[in-house]
């Protein structure tokens, strides 16, 4: 497997968009920090999602670097940050989607990629 790196780290202690179906965007500050805590099954220490519900797989989401400055280039925006799409690890050097169903490490910490995370 190639080498995942990890490129940022963010968490959000509540929803902008989850659940709000009809409703305004929440306004919920993402924030990045520079280290995460993981808890098995549980999700991530101070996230929206932690304890969400049993068997969740949105406990820990992922996107991809190289997808965000794909998306720059052919939309021409360059003043958003990845932060824009709310996922907690942005990472570079891999191909998320060919994690699906897999177990992975990044940084000693073990992972099973569920699903595509949907926009």
């Amino acid at each position: 497997m190639s080498l995942i790196r990890v490129r940022h780290l963010y968490i959000s202690a509540g929803h902008n968009f989850f659940g709000h179906h009809g409703k305004a965007a929440g306004e919920n500050p993402i924030a990045e920090v520079p280290e995460i805590q993981c808890l098995a099954g549980r999700g991530i220490a101070g996230d929206r999602f932690l304890d969400f519900k049993p068997g969740y797989k949105g406990q820990i989401t992922f996107f991809a670097h190289e997808v965000y400055r794909d998306l720059c280039r052919k939309l021409n925006v360059w003043d958003k940050p990845p932060s824009v799409f709310r996922r907690n690890v942005i990472t570079e050097g891999i191909d998320l989607n060919t994690l699906i169903g897999e177990e992975f490490t990044i940084q000693d910490v073990h992972f099973r990629g569920m699903t595509e995370c949907t926009p």
